[in-house]
């Protein structure tokens, strides 16, 4: 859905992505399943919560990428 001043309303997906120009987007694993709001610039895509609290930024992919991720590993991470 798209609100009159070009913000894109959707939800976050199960695997924590949300997908814009058939791109998948990581987001959030823990926040799936909450509305997100995304802005599109010319360089960047930005991934906003319900309060206006930006989530994540990403730079646009090169042509035919499919997929963004957050360039975190997955899995749990070590305390020091």
């Amino acid at each position: 859905m798209l609100t009159p001043d070009g913000i894109r309303l959707t939800r976050i997906r199960d695997t924590g992505t949300v997908v814009l120009r058939a791109i998948r987007f990581q987001v959030s694993r823990p926040l799936a399943g909450s509305i997100a709001y995304i802005v599109e610039t010319e360089h960047t895509v930005q991934v906003f919560d319900e309060r206006g609290t930006l989530i994540v930024e990403h730079a646009w992919p090169a042509p035919g990428a499919k997929y963004v991720g957050s360039g975190k590993r997955p899995g749990r991470r070590a305390t020091l």
